[in-house]
């Protein structure tokens, strides 16, 4: 169901270019009265070109996208302690924005099926010649109080009309999924499983290869040569686009070295960018179809990142970045592992704001020092979701610093990348990040803000090396 909204206001047409809006302080920091969205937005290296606040709710958190529309979710009311204003229970839901002209998004209702009313992370969307998917899943149970084993729904959608998605089915799975990733084909959707503090969990599959009729392949954890199968608590998976490999975010597992750090008792290094790594694993069973399959290590980077990673490839050599996320000051931060030996992966580099360096932290709060460190206070520059502009020939990554921003950093030399922009809006920016190569338009959310159009100034793009974009392109 598509629930139908009046059109929202946008910014005015054809901005110009205005001057860099420098942040104050360190880089990353947010003055305590500046944690809220800023009546004019700090930045560097970028400009505005179009903006959709969404309701003017406040529980936006995952961005995803296909064709010419992105997608945006809402978090579960009152969860983990984030805000939710009482008049925006209604807002809820998946928000449907078509961004067909970047300098008036238009907000065309909202999803709010089982699995789509509070699908938080647990969201993703697919555009092939012939397929165009979007899948939502009601995080952590999809209601207050949900428990790890109540199952969670899940609503697949056809997209061909990427304005109007269309319910083909709505299906649950037998536990929990925490984020979700259909593969390349449109054809499968992965749901990682993730048993808190334990280290157990792994990936269930459905294929839906039939829109209309999801088919349960299981749950799987990792096969290791000596037959053994161990779990492994997943965070999010990117996928090659073969669908061969899968590379996961591992927040803990009695398999290659993932659990070095213990999660218990509960304190910052339980979830700390030195928690938990990167698993490669042999995917061809599921992709190929085979019977009885099976997901086999390939290899892990320990502290390579637990919470999302993506495939990179820098100067035809291949790379993941990944990070954790949240936690109190110094937070969590991207980092960036070599893959050319995939048994042996090898982290080369990472990237740091001024904030996620202890000397620059202030004392915990009584809130911070009560979750050991995990729940952040606002304002913290801390690592969410992080992207790359291109997969394939990757200049630009692409991070999102809750309080911090969106950090736009050159990672063309990855042993030392190097911070070239920002937009920081002042409230949290979360979820996946949008580059259109062809455009030049940046596409991302921030909790309180909405859907934000950037794209990168002219001298910029010069100095990146990156191609010029003539108007006709851009809009």
């Amino acid at each position: 169901m598509l629930l139908a909204l009046s059109a929202t206001a946008a910014l005015p047409q054809s901005p110009p270019i205005a001057p860099d809006r420098l942040e104050t302080g360190l880089q990353g920091q947010s003055r305590s009265e500046e944690a809220t969205v800023l009546a004019r937005p700090y930045t560097k290296g970028v400009r505005v070109i179009g903006h959709e606040p969404i309701l003017g709710r406040d529980s936006n958190v995952q961005l995803t996208w296909a064709d010419h529309c992105a997608y945006v979710a809402s978090m579960p009311p009152k969860f983990l302690g984030w805000a939710m204003k009482p008049n925006n229970l209604e807002t809820t839901g998946v928000a449907v924005i078509d961004v067909a002209d970047p300098r008036a998004p238009q907000l065309t209702g909202l999803l709010r099926e089982k699995g789509a009313m509070y699908s938080a992370e647990t969201m993703h969307a697919v555009s092939v010649p012939g397929r165009k998917v979007l899948a939502a899943g009601a995080y952590a149970g999809g209601h207050e109080g949900a428990k790890p084993e109540d199952a969670a729904w899940l609503d697949i959608y056809d997209v061909s009309d990427c304005a109007h998605p269309r319910l083909t089915a709505e299906v649950k799975w037998p536990e929990n999924a925490h984020t979700i990733t259909v593969s390349p084909n449109g054809r499968r959707v992965y749901g990682t499983s993730i048993d808190p503090f334990t280290g157990k969990g792994g990936i269930q599959v459905f294929d839906i290869s039939d829109m209309a009729h999801p088919r349960y392949l299981g749950k799987f954890g990792l096969a290791l040569p000596d037959g053994s199968i161990q779990p492994m608590a997943v965070h999010e998976i990117s996928l090659s686009p073969d669908e061969r490999r899968i590379y996961a975010g591992v927040l803990s597992s009695t398999a290659g070295g993932l659990g070095s750090v213990k999660l218990m008792p509960l304190r910052y290094e339980s979830l700390a960018p030195d928690a938990g790594g990167i698993a490669i694993i042999d995917n061809s069973d599921i992709g190929f179809g085979r019977p009885n399959p099976k997901l086999r290590l390939i290899g892990t980077a320990p502290g390579g990142g637990w919470h999302s990673v993506m495939r990179a490839r820098i100067r035809g050599v291949p790379y993941l970045v990944g990070a954790a996320e949240l936690g109190a000051c110094p937070g969590a931060w991207p980092r960036i592992t070599r893959i050319s030996d995939e048994r042996h992966p090898v982290r080369v580099g990472e990237f740091r704001l001024a904030m996620n360096r202890a000397e620059n932290c202030p004392p915990q709060d009584k809130a911070e020092a009560a979750s050991h460190g995990l729940a952040p206070r606002l304002g913290t520059a801390t690592a969410h979701f992080n992207d790359v502009d291109s997969a394939t020939d990757t200049r630009l990554g692409l991070f999102n610093f809750m309080w911090g921003g969106l950090r736009i950093v050159d990672l063309r030399d990855p042993a030392r990348p190097t911070e070239v922009a920002y937009f920081k809006p002042g409230d949290a920016c979360t979820g996946h990040v949008r580059y259109l190569p062809e455009t030049g338009q940046i596409w991302l959310t921030c909790a309180a803000s909405g859907l934000w159009v950037l794209e990168l100034k002219p001298e910029l793009r010069r100095a990146l090396g990156l191609p010029a974009i003539s108007g006709a392109r851009r809009h």
